[in-house]
């Protein structure tokens, strides 16, 4: 009899624990479901059915009360100010009084902070190329650890990839090409083998010319040393 009373409640506690853990549940980049946005966007839903209007209701934690209402742009538009990580619960109701709210979808948002990217910019001589040094402060780290890495060079609207050049730091090939190019850094989250959110630098990077060889003419340098008898 005792021996049953305790398996009873242990099988209770796992039921709350269980239970618990679900409840409370916080999104994260790979939820199955997520919805990924960049800092700074807006989240548009579909427009509400004919005579409809939808109610969305936020929660930090996965629940099934969601207290936090949010109101809507032009009735189908969170506003980046008011988009965070969490659930948002939708539901739509009638514009008839006294009309039911419809039951509660779930919908998992995770929003990526901006990185943060930057490089020194190394101006070198074309024979001698120096390290175009990245620096990137990943807010999302530990959440985020994989980074992806493209360098470009840039001329008015357009981008082009420098082959290989697909980490932090980038050093130009020798020789190079004498000038000033303008040069950029591009940085994004990888989430599932694709690539978020990205974030660039860029600079200005000048290669000059190796100088010309000096020709002096034999006859026109006199040494001081003078000959000798002993």
């Amino acid at each position: 009899m005792k021996n049953s009373t305790t398996k009873t409640i242990l099988a209770v506690i796992f039921v709350i624990i269980c239970t618990f853990s679900k409840v409370s549940a916080q999104v994260l980049p790979n939820t199955p479901g997520v919805s990924l946005f960049c800092k700074g966007s807006d989240l548009t839903l579909p427009s509400p059915p004919s005579g409809e209007d939808w109610i969305v209701k936020y929660s930090a934690t996965q629940t099934t009360t969601p207290g936090t209402g949010i109101t809507l742009v032009s009735g189908n538009k969170i506003a980046a100010a008011d988009l965070n990580t969490g659930y948002y619960y939708l539901s739509s109701k009638s514009t008839i009084a006294g009309a039911c709210e419809s039951e509660l979808q779930e919908i998992p948002v995770y929003v990526l902070k901006p990185l943060v990217v930057d490089f020194t910019p190394a101006n070198f001589c074309l024979e001698s190329p120096l390290a175009q040094v990245g620096s990137v402060t990943n807010p999302e780290d530990p959440t985020i650890t994989t980074l992806a890495y493209q360098w470009y060079t840039v001329e008015g609207t357009v981008e082009t990839a420098i082959a290989g050049a697909t980490a932090k730091d980038y050093t130009p090939s020798a020789p190079a090409t004498v000038g000033t190019k303008k040069h950029r850094l591009k940085v994004g989250y990888v989430i599932g083998s694709k690539n978020y959110c990205a974030q660039t630098a860029d600079h200005d990077i000048t290669v000059t010319a190796k100088p010309t060889k000096p020709t002096i003419t034999p006859g026109t340098i006199t040494g001081t040393a003078t000959a000798v008898t002993f």
